[in-house]
């Protein structure tokens, strides 16, 4: 073949592989904006079925394995205004190892927490929760663990199952010590980091040179405290293969203390401005966005309570019913007894109607004769 035909069928060949390539990465773009288009939708319906938390100011919420932050930036913003210091956020990573992983936007959102009054603590395992002094002396209402995984990199399947299972058991384990126990009255004590603490202790001796030591009085000690509900933990997973087959509920059962109160859809949406990270980090171009990745796993909260808590609210329910059958047919023989008493009122106004004729024309008779 002469140079110049072979030259223009490399040419052609070039540009008709150019032109693939291209159509390739349009239909890869296309595919990728239909997809969010349906998260998008999907996000829009959530809302109308969507199971908004319900917070007061009793609660005190242990926020476990949190990865940017931004969920529970989001808790404190919108659902917790009025006592966002009685939220403790914290993470396994160390603060560096964090920030490596998530950059500047858990940097955000730990400034934002530190002006809330949210308390943040590194370096926390959450199978060990027990075990830490500070986490100790509180007992909480909520303690929240958001998608757990162990991290492993276990490929395969049955392994991977198994070690988060052995992850959730620990964590249940751990936690159960915490939770509050319906009725019971404590005080909330606020977690300091060890350079709060540090300078507190600088600014007290300080204030002691100058003043001299003057015993403070705690006036919260005639505070009169209400009662805290029963504790519960919350723990969200995907629904999708392998994360069913950890089977949440089980794992609960066999530990013969807790129990399964209820299971709720976990949408994302009403969180605002919370961001999905998985436990490796977030990459530019290969983690999803929009909470994608989440959203089409159908993600579900599982609300798990101590056994006995459970079994006083099924004796609760139990006496309930029974009560509000014994207020039916009270009801119902109270409608009956009344009901006979108007029939026999009816009955006697119709019995002296007829009296009353009979006397009229007996006195006509009787005069009629004379």
């Amino acid at each position: 073949m002469p140079p110049k035909k072979k030259k223009l069928k490399t040419s052609l060949n070039n540009v008709l592989n150019a032109a693939q390539k291209m159509q390739k990465e349009k239909h890869k773009q296309q595919v990728r904006e239909a997809q969010l288009a349906k998260v998008k939708q999907k996000q829009k319906v959530h809302p109308q079925h969507g199971r908004k938390p319900n917070y007061n100011k009793l609660d005190r919420v242990l926020l476990i394995g949190e990865g940017n932050f931004s969920f529970a930036r989001s808790l404190a913003e919108n659902y917790m205004q009025e006592n966002t210091g009685q939220i403790i956020a914290t993470c396994y990573d160390s603060e560096q190892v964090l920030i490596e992983k998530y950059g500047d936007e858990v940097k955000n959102n730990l400034v934002k927490l530190k002006e809330l009054g949210v308390t943040v603590l590194f370096d926390i395992d959450g199978t060990k929760l027990h075990k830490y002094k500070d986490l100790r002396k509180n007992r909480y209402t909520r303690i929240i663990f958001n998608f757990p995984h162990a991290g492993a990199g276990i490929k395969d399947q049955d392994h991977n199952v198994r070690a988060n299972q052995k992850l959730l058991n620990e964590f249940f384990s751990s936690a159960m010590p915490l939770l509050s126990t319906e009725g019971e009255t404590s005080r909330f004590h606020p977690i300091k980091n060890q350079q709060q603490e540090e300078q507190q202790n600088e600014d007290e001796d300080e204030k002691e040179l100058l003043e001299g030591f003057v015993p403070e009085i705690d006036d919260q000690e005639e505070e009169e405290l209400e009662p805290l509900p029963e504790g519960e933990m919350h723990v969200t997973i995907k629904t999708c293969k392998p994360y069913n087959l950890w089977d949440v509920r089980s794992l609960a059962k066999t530990t013969g203390r807790l129990a399964i109160k209820t299971t709720f859809p976990f949408h994302p949406d009403i969180y605002p401005g919370y961001e999905h990270r998985r436990t490796l980090g977030f990459k530019e171009g290969v983690s999803k966005g929009e909470n994608a990745e989440i959203i089409k796993s159908d993600p579900k909260t599982f609300v798990v309570v101590r056994k006995s808590a459970m079994e006083a609210d099924v004796e609760k329910s139990k006496q309930g019913a029974i009560k509000r059958k014994k207020e039916l047919q009270r009801r119902a023989l109270i409608g009956k007894k009344k009901r006979k008493q108007q029939h026999l009122a009816r009955k006697g106004e119709s019995s002296d109607d007829d009296d009353d004729d009979d006397d009229d024309f007996g006195v006509d008779d009787y005069n009629v004769h004379i």
